[in-house]
């Protein structure tokens, strides 16, 4: 914690230090200065729309731990006109997205959120939204390297027989949700079952709001607050259906109730806080360099970006903790003469929490490109279950090989396809004295993505990991 505390007190003079040298050069010339790397490309200029348009998305979402969804998904862009000043180098003037969602398995995601880059012609882009998450089938395997173990599991999950390790993670998950006797004197039903072992329940209220402010062409400093109100409920003593391990795995039987929880098994050992969720208010303070051409679908240039993100009880959170977060994206065309739309596109990065970090507030970690949770999932090591690996120090990273290989307009609708086979890794380690070059978990696949008027991708993922294979069908680039 004091580690981290130095860090916020060294960088944050530095972060805000650029905004009040340029505000006094803003007064005198209107006009940002901007890296031209970040200027769309003739090609892509030419198809971009001037003005207002809208789309409203019908969401068929796919993936094993939310289930199978749909809901709806609405935006409105306002482009401005081709003779505006920054034109060539906004993806858009402002962005308003809803979104409706859930799914088979109970999961609901509500959200409005606004995006304003070079908000009224100034270097601030502001962003803001407001969301609620419910998911009751939110992941949990355990915190640290213990995590990365394999799988294991009890013949036909019966006690007393020993455990094996299981590579399958449908056998695995098959294997818990067969009925067994009480395996110690305080389970007080005649039969239990395991399917809730690695599950809870997350229900979350958030709002987020973001300033970030360009200088010197490229950089950004960023400043961000979000306050999230959190409640977990636990899957332990919950009632459902059952296998009979000896008779036909076909058959289910009467509904008998889970043992308790892997949460909970921690939770009584004292390896983790916040068992039942509490209040996180986040202030972040950050930096970050941004050449890409075009943040939704970049077709060249870099972002490495650092950020410091601090929750404390005296802002009104039930926690102190900090978490630093650092990570690079790059994005370059390769045999432009042989393939006219090929990028290659590569991400690496690290998240660290302190002590006293929460085990469902550890997964989180926050970019300028938005949050996400890991490891596992859509978002990072694609062949792994959401948040399969969870630990104090996270290091992952991806390459990807995008290729556009058609292009089609319909009226004023432009859509480009692309392919694109990936290949993930990540681990995670109990402290930074661990890290090293052994130990990683993999994954890859083959994706499909559908890009929409340029700022509206449509994503469909295919991955694969030595655990399971997952289908993803989302919206946005997984990075």
């Amino acid at each position: 914690m004091a580690f981290a505390n130095r860090i916020i007190f060294l960088i944050f003079p530095i972060c805000i230090f650029p905004f009040f040298l340029h505000a006094e050069e803003e007064k005198k010339n209107k006009r940002i200065e901007l890296h031209e790397d970040k200027k769309l490309d003739a090609e892509e200029l030419a198809f971009k729309k001037e003005g207002f348009y809208f789309n409203a998305l019908p969401l068929f979402s796919s993936d094993p731990v939310r289930g199978q969804g749909g809901g709806i998904r609405a935006n409105l862009f306002f482009n401005g006109k081709k003779t505006d000043e920054y034109f060539e180098y906004q993806p858009y003037q402002y962005k308003i997205s809803s979104q409706l969602f859930q799914t088979n398995e109970g999961v609901r995601n509500y959200f409005i959120s606004l995006d304003t880059p070079y908000l009224f012609e100034t270097a601030f882009r502001w962003k803001t939204s407001l969301g609620w998450d419910y998911n009751p089938n939110s992941q949990y395997f355990g915190v640290g390297e213990k995590s990365l173990e394999a799988l294991t599991q009890r013949p036909r999950n019966q006690p007393g027989y020993g455990e094996f390790r299981s590579a399958n993670y449908n056998d695995y998950e098959n294997t818990q949700s067969l009925m067994r006797p009480p395996a110690s004197s305080g389970e007080i039903y005649s039969k239990y079952s395991d399917q809730g072992y690695n599950q809870y329940t997350f229900n979350s209220t958030t709002l987020f709001n973001s300033v970030d402010y360009t200088f010197w062409k490229a950089w950004k400093w960023i400043a961000a607050n979000e306050i999230s109100k959190n409640i977990i409920r636990h899957s332990d003593k919950g009632w459902n259906p059952s296998k009979d391990p000896l008779l036909d795995n076909s058959i289910w039987e009467t509904a008998v109730p889970n043992s308790d929880s892997k949460l909970t098994e921690d939770y009584k050992e004292g390896k983790i806080i916040g068992y039942n969720g509490g209040q996180a208010n986040y202030f972040r303070t950050g930096l970050a360099y941004d050449t890409r051409d075009f943040e939704p679908d970049p077709d060249s240039g870099i972002l490495v970006e650092f950020n410091i993100a601090n929750v404390s009880k005296r802002t009104g959170s039930s926690f102190n903790y900090n978490k630093l977060f650092f990570q690079t994206k790059y994005f370059y065309k390769i045999f432009p003469s042989v393939f006219e739309e090929l990028v290659f596109a590569t991400r690496l990065a690290a998240s660290y929490s302190s002590s006293g970090t929460p085990f469902s507030e550890i997964r989180y970690m926050w970019s300028v490109d938005g949050p996400f949770t890991g490891m596992g999932g859509l978002q990072t090591v694609r062949g792994y279950r959401q948040d399969r690996f969870v630990g104090t120090m996270v290091g992952f990273g991806s390459f990807e090989l995008r290729w556009r290989f058609a292009t089609l307009t319909l009226g004023d609708q432009h859509f480009t396809f692309s392919l694109v086979p990936f290949y993930d890794y990540g681990r995670v380690w109990d402290s930074e004295k661990n890290i090293g070059l052994k130990g990683y978990k993999f994954s890859w696949g083959q994706g499909l993505r559908i890009i929409w008027n340029q700022a509206t991708v449509i994503l469909i993922d295919v991955a694969k990991s030595k655990e399971d294979t997952q289908m993803f069908v989302d919206f946005a680039h997984a990075f």
